[in-house]
């Protein structure tokens, strides 16, 4: 039982992590973008929304009118995105090896 307890508790700070590192790139986007494009960016929860598609999928348009600043925001949220994926997947690999040696000790 101590075990996913341990799991669950990293999932959780790994969670709230991803949840603390949106905030500060849409906050990064939203302040770098307000004042050169008020009505793409109009509130904050729409550079939160267009941070969350960034790092968690490709985005959701080109954007190409946005400033240096909140291309540069952008490309650092896909970036940050795909390690963050690929973080996972070999963390998934390296815990079903060790639960195949695991299984062949028992």
């Amino acid at each position: 039982m101590k075990n996913n307890t341990g799991i669950m508790r990293k999932c959780l700070v790994v969670i709230v992590l991803l949840l603390v590192l949106v905030f500060f790139l849409a906050a990064g986007l939203y302040f770098s973008e307000i004042n050169s494009e008020p009505e793409t960016f109009s509130s904050f929860f729409d550079a939160l929304y267009f941070s969350f598609l960034s790092l968690f999928t490709v985005g959701y348009s080109d954007m190409g009118y946005m400033t240096t600043g909140g291309q540069l925001f952008t490309m650092l949220t896909a970036g940050v995105g795909y390690i963050i994926g690929i973080a996972c997947l070999i963390w998934i690999v390296l815990g079903t090896i060790r639960l195949g040696s695991y299984l062949r000790k028992t």
